[in-house]
């Protein structure tokens, strides 16, 4: 009886296991950003599902389908960017549920209205916040993570400061202490300090254009 309750006690003092919440990715689903960084397409290359931690979860993301036309050709359908916000404290499961989306004419509906849902194991609704996040850098090279921290600060439905960084913008950097006002050695020039800050600062993207345009210019 004595061991029993030893044991019993023992169990009472071992921390709570938080049991994680698995999210099934979806072959029509290209996700975008995920609790507010970038979702490198290395870790998802090949799977088809990932681990979330139990609370509060936000997905940017676009729809990708291939729908036949009225000629029968198949055309690839893109949706606008979309963001949806959820908990997952009591969900071990999350599934997407996406409308039919067999017509070019149900996907014009998609655009002007975009639904979705948002399933646990148990193909119960998960109570989610949904919009369409707006992109103000338009063109091929989106940065989806800046574009998503920009909504987190607007106060709009599926925005969650949470995942809004706090980012300080050049004045703040010019005014305050930083690498700038740091005595370069002998061996760096001032210039060439301040052209290595700026590049750690950039995106990947960015600072690939950089280096093309560098390899462009003509020996001084």
């Amino acid at each position: 009886m004595r061991t029993g309750l030893t044991m019993t006690m023992i169990f009472c003092l071992l921390p709570v296991t938080v049991v994680a919440t698995t999210l099934r990715l979806s072959t029509d689903i290209d996700l975008l950003v995920l609790d507010g960084k970038k979702v490198s397409s290395l870790l998802l290359r090949g799977a088809d599902s990932i681990e979330l931690d139990n609370g509060p979860h936000q997905l940017v993301f676009r729809v990708e389908k291939t729908i036949r036309g009225a000629n029968h050709e198949m055309r690839l359908y893109i949706s606008p960017p979309l963001v949806v916000s959820f908990n997952t404290r009591a969900v071990q499961l999350v599934n997407f549920s996406l409308p039919p989306l067999d017509s070019w004419k149900a996907a014009e509906k998609f655009n002007n209205a975009p639904g979705l849902a948002l399933l646990d194991g148990e193909a119960a609704p998960i109570p989610v916040m949904l919009d369409v996040l707006p992109v103000q850098d338009k063109g091929k090279g989106v940065n989806y993570e800046r574009e998503t921290a920009r909504y987190n600060k607007s106060g709009k439905p599926a925005a969650l400061p949470l995942f809004a960084p706090v980012q300080a913008d050049d004045s703040t950097l010019l005014s305050g202490i930083s690498e700038l006002d740091v005595i370069p050695p002998q061996s760096q020039t001032l210039t060439e300090q301040r052209l290595k800050f700026w590049f750690e600062q950039a995106d990947p993207l960015t600072r690939d254009r950089f280096l093309q345009w560098a390899k462009q210019q003509p020996p001084s």
